[in-house]
């Protein structure tokens, strides 16, 4: 009997904590979108990856001047690494390129934003933009 009540009040936590939850809260911000990075290529040179793309051309009235690009790595499907480029970048060099992985790198636009609505993020991304080596 109480075996059963332990596997029921099993069951039920893990209902709540993975069956009910309101998405749109995590998947919507307010504020106009931001553009992604476009035209991103990539050359391998060794254990260097020098990536290039082309910024948006314009932004939303209340992004703040200059932007950032967050680029993060996954290796073998596991993330190593999370880094923001300052100052409007348009190259980044990859320098720790291990042929005998795959690699996963995603580019978001990062952008400050002019709030002062302590209910209203202050920070804004892009969608990614997704290469895969």
């Amino acid at each position: 009997m109480m075996k059963n009540l332990y596997i029921c009040l099993l069951f039920i936590a893990a209902f709540a904590i993975t069956g009910c939850y309101d998405r749109d809260i995590i998947e919507h911000k307010p504020g106009e979108s931001i553009d992604p990075v476009t035209n991103l290529n990539y050359t391998i040179d060794g254990t260097e990856i020098t990536f290039t793309w082309t910024l948006p051309s314009s932004f939303p009235d209340d992004i703040l001047l200059p932007v950032s690009v967050q680029m993060t790595v996954f290796k073998d499907n596991i993330q190593v690494s999370s880094t923001a480029i300052p100052d409007a970048p348009t190259t980044y060099i990859y320098t720790q390129y291990d042929p005998e992985s795959i690699y996963r790198f995603i580019f978001k636009v990062k952008a400050n934003v002019d709030t002062e609505d302590q209910s209203v993020s202050n920070v804004r991304y892009s969608k990614g933009t997704v290469v895969v080596i």
